[in-house]
C-alpha cells in the first residue's frame, strides 16, 4: 500500500511538471488563429496609446566641476520614463540641451507637457541628485525634490537611480512606478536549479544561490528583505525562508511535496501548498498558510481534488487559487480562510487555467489560460467571478505571469517572437518587450520596490 503511495504521489508530481506548473513548453512560435477563443474569453484588441503625454529630458547638469555621473543618470531616468509605458518620449536636441535652455515657450511650442531638469553634485562618498520636473503647459514647476545616490561603483546605485525616476512617475501620473524593482525567477541550468534575479529593465542579471536539489516558487517578501520558496532536500519537500542579506535560511514546513509559495501583502504569513495524503478515497495539494506571528500551519482548502497556487488580495481578504474539484484546471476566489469559493474563470471543453496573481490594487486577478493549444496571458475582473475574461497574449506559450507594484505590467515566462525567455507585457498599450533571454526560465515573481527609506527628501 505504501509502495502504491508512492507511485501516485510520483506520478502526479509528473503531472504536476508537464501540465505546466513548473516546465514552460516550447511551440513554434506563429500567429494563433484568435477567431475561435475559448468561451468567455476575448481577445484585447483596444490598446491605445492615446493621451500620453509628451516628455523631454534635458541632460542633467553638473554644479561642480567634473563630469561625474550626470550623463549615466540622465540615460538611465530617461529610459526609465519610456519603460514606464505613461509618456511619449521628445528627443532633445543640442540646442534644446544647453542649461540655459528653460524657456517654457520653446518646450510648449513641441508640444512638450512636462519637462525633466536635473543636477548631479558630491555628497560624500555618492552624489546628490535634484531633480525637477516643470508643467511646461503652465509655465511653471510642477515638484522637485533630492535624492541621495551611492557612489557609482555601488551595486545599489542604479537602484538609487530608478527609486528617483519612481518618484517623477509619481508626481506626473499620481500613480506608483516600478523602476526600482527586481524580478526573482527559477532557471534550471544543467544539473542545478538556481534563484535569480534581475532588474526591472533587464539589467543586473545575477544568481542568487542555487542547488542540485529542485528549487522552485521564489517570492520576495514585501520588505524585500527575504525570499521564500520550496525546496526538495533528501528526497523530502521543504519550505524555506532565506535571508538575502546574510544568506541563512530556515525550514518553516516540510511535507512529501510542496509547492506555490507566496507572501501576504502585509508579510504576516506565507502561503503555500502542501500535499496531504490519506483525505479518504483522494490524496493531493491543499492551500497552508505558515503565521510569521506564531509559526503556526493552517489547512485554507478542503476537497477530494487539489487546491494550490493560492493568492492573497491586497487587503488581506481574499484568496485567488487554482483547484481542480470540477475534473478541470479552474482559477476560484474565495474568503482568505478558504470559505465561499466561487469559480472565477468561465467553463469550457478542454480548456484550463493556472498560475492566478492578484494585482496591487485588488481589481484584477492574473493567471494563464489554455487558448487554441496554447497557454497564453489573461485577466480577469476579481469582482465578477465568472465573467469575461481578457486574453493578453496571443503568440508562442506564455505562462507564469506576475504583476508589478505599478498595477499595469506583468512579467511572464514566455516563447515569443524573441525567443525563449521572461517578457514583460503592459496591459494598457499592448507594448511587449523581452526581459531576459534564456531556456527553461520560470516561476518569475516581480518584487515591491526596493528603494532603502529616506533615499528621497521632496
Amino acid at each position: 500500500m505504501r509502495n502504491g503511495t508512492r507511485a501516485r504521489r510520483a506520478d502526479f508530481h509528473a503531472a504536476l511538471i508537464a501540465a505546466g506548473l513548473a516546465a514552460v513548453a516550447s511551440p513554434a512560435v506563429g500567429q494563433q488563429d484568435t477567431t475561435r477563443l475559448p468561451p468567455g474569453v476575448e481577445l484585447e484588441m483596444r490598446y491605445s496609446k492615446a493621451g500620453r503625454p509628451l516628455v523631454a529630458v534635458r541632460p542633467f547638469t553638473v554644479s561642480i566641476t567634473g563630469a561625474g555621473p550626470a550623463a549615466r543618470v540622465t540615460e538611465i531616468v530617461s529610459n526609465d520614463l519610456t519603460l514606464s509605458d505613461r509618456f511619449e518620449m521628445l528627443p532633445v536636441t543640442e540646442s534644446l540641451a544647453a542649461p540655459d535652455s528653460l524657456r517654457y515657450d520653446v518646450w510648449n511650442s513641441l508640444n512638450v507637457v512636462y519637462l525633466i531638469t536635473g543636477d548631479v553634485q558630491p555628497s560624500g562618498s555618492g552624489y546628490q541628485l535634484l531633480l525637477t520636473a516643470h508643467d511646461v503647459v503652465y509655465g511653471r514647476e510642477k515638484q522637485s525634490g533630492t535624492f541621495q545616490l551611492p557612489g557609482e561603483a555601488s551595486a545599489d546605485f542604479r537602484l538609487a537611480v530608478h527609486a528617483a525616476s519612481d518618484a517623477l512617475v509619481k508626481w506626473i501620473t499620481g500613480q506608483p512606478g516600478m523602476a526600482a524593482t527586481r524580478i526573482a525567477f527559477q532557471r534550471v541550468n544543467n544539473n542545478s536549479f538556481d534563484i535569480m534575479t534581475v532588474d526591472y529593465d533587464g539589467e543586473n542579471l545575477r544568481r542568487l544561490f542555487g542547488s542540485p536539489d529542485m528549487i522552485y516558487s521564489p517570492a520576495w517578501s514585501p520588505d524585500g528583505q527575504r525570499m521564500a520558496y520550496a525546496q526538495k532536500s533528501n528526497s523530502q519537500w521543504q519550505l524555506v525562508e532565506r535571508e538575502l542579506a546574510s544568506g541563512r535560511t530556515r525550514v518553516l514546513a516540510r511535507g512529501d511535496l510542496v509547492s506555490g509559495v507566496s507572501y501576504a501583502p502585509d508579510g504576516s504569513r506565507i502561503l503555500f501548498d502542501l500535499w496531504v495524503p490519506g483525505r479518504g478515497v483522494a490524496q493531493g495539494l491543499e492551500v497552508h498558510a505558515w503565521e510569521a506571528a506564531s509559526g503556526r500551519i493552517t489547512k485554507l482548502t478542503e476537497s477530494t481534488q487539489d487546491n494550490m497556487l493560492a493568492s492573497l488580495s491586497p487587503d488581506g481578504r481574499r484568496i485567488a487559487f487554482l483547484s481542480t474539484r470540477t475534473g478541470r484546471q479552474h482559477i476560484y476566489v474565495a474568503d482568505a480562510d478558504g470559505s465561499n469559493a466561487r469559480v472565477l474563470t468561465p467553463f469550457g471543453e478542454r480548456v484550463q487555467y493556472n498560475g492566478p496573481e492578484w494585482s496591487p490594487n485588488g481589481s484584477k486577478i492574473a493567471f494563464h489560460g489554455q487558448s487554441q493549444g496554447t497557454f497564453q496571458i489573461m485577466v480577469a475582473d476579481a469582482t465578477r467571478p465568472g465573467g469575461q475574461v481578457t486574453q493578453l497574449t496571443s503568440r508562442g506559450e506564455n505562462q507564469d505571469p506576475s504583476w508589478a507594484p505599478d498595477g499595469r505590467h506583468i512579467v511572464y515566462t514566455g516563447a515569443g517572437a524573441e525567443g525563449e525567455g521572461l517578457y514583460v507585457i503592459d496591459t494598457t498599450t499592448g507594448n511587449i518587450r523581452l526581459l531576459t533571454r534564456g531556456r527553461r526560465l520560470r516561476f518569475p515573481d516581480w518584487s515591491m520596490s526596493l528603494a532603502t527609506p529616506g533615499v528621497a527628501s521632496q
